[in-house]
């Protein structure tokens, strides 16, 4: 046997033992990446919606003969349906308790055009009113199922009405309009549809005060007050998740 046969041999003998050593040894397999974080309702959000809004104007009028005050003559309560939208935007917080409920606050400000859709042809003062601007300050209570939040909602409601109608052909000036005050009450429901955004379906019922206006004709003086506008809103809107105030302002690594 030649000395390279002898070292052949050998090389071959290593070979075969660091296999069955090998084989002996345990397998090492990389730890599972770690589950993504169960998404949660808490913090900020801010967002845009549209809304169809329609409802009741209630006004009551009363028409003097010659001069206010003197010879009245027809004291008049008057209905009028509402038809219109808003747009705006809300913004918002959410805290989310260890039982799944879920509390929150948020604020709304909208565009709104909701009028009478039957005060065209009406002659005389009080012939409803109309919606020019609308708000809410409202509190939310839901219970989270995951992604899926429905929840109950109510608080205060403010808008901007004006009288609305004809009177000898032409409508009221805006100039009349003021701001009133309410309430809002109603229900809806929100989906998680990315960790940070989220669509959400509404419809909220307000109630406040109508608006008010006087009128001189050559031989009438008519008032009118507004009794209650009433309006039921149907909503959809999209919302932003902000998860801290660091993010909010664009200082994530506050950690706030």
């Amino acid at each position: 046997m030649t000395f390279k046969t002898y070292i052949v041999g050998a090389f071959a003998s290593v070979l075969a033992v660091s296999a069955v050593s090998a084989a002996d040894l345990p397998i090492y397999k990389a730890p599972p990446p770690p589950p993504p974080p169960a998404f949660s309702w808490e913090g900020f959000h801010i967002g845009i919606s549209g809304s169809y809004a329609g409802g009741v104007s209630n006004q009551y009028s009363q028409t003097y003969l010659l001069t206010p005050g003197a010879f009245l003559a027809i004291p008049t309560s008057t209905s009028f349906g509402t038809s219109g939208y808003l747009v705006g935007y809300q913004n918002g917080y959410n805290w989310v308790f260890a039982n799944g409920l879920v509390a929150g606050y948020e604020s709304e400000f909208n565009y709104a055009d909701v009028r009478p859709t039957n005060a065209g042809s009406y002659i005389g003062v009080g012939a409803g009113s109309r919606l020019q601007w609308f708000g809410m300050e409202r509190l939310r209570f839901g219970y989270a199922f995951g992604r899926f939040l429905p929840y109950i909602t109510g608080g205060l409601a403010y808008g901007k009405v004006l009288p609305y109608g004809q009177q000898w052909g032409g409508l009221y000036p805006t100039n009349q309009s003021v701001w009133q005050g309410g309430f809002a009450i109603g229900a809806g429901i929100e989906y998680a549809i990315l960790d940070n955004w989220t669509v959400k379906a509404e419809y909220i019922f307000t109630r406040m005060k109508g608006a008010s206006s006087a009128n001189l004709s050559p031989f009438t003086y008519r008032t009118g007050t507004g009794n209650y506008l009433d309006t039921n809103i149907a909503r959809i809107g999209v919302n932003y998740q902000v998860k801290s105030i660091g993010a909010l302002i664009g200082m994530p690594e506050l950690g706030l």
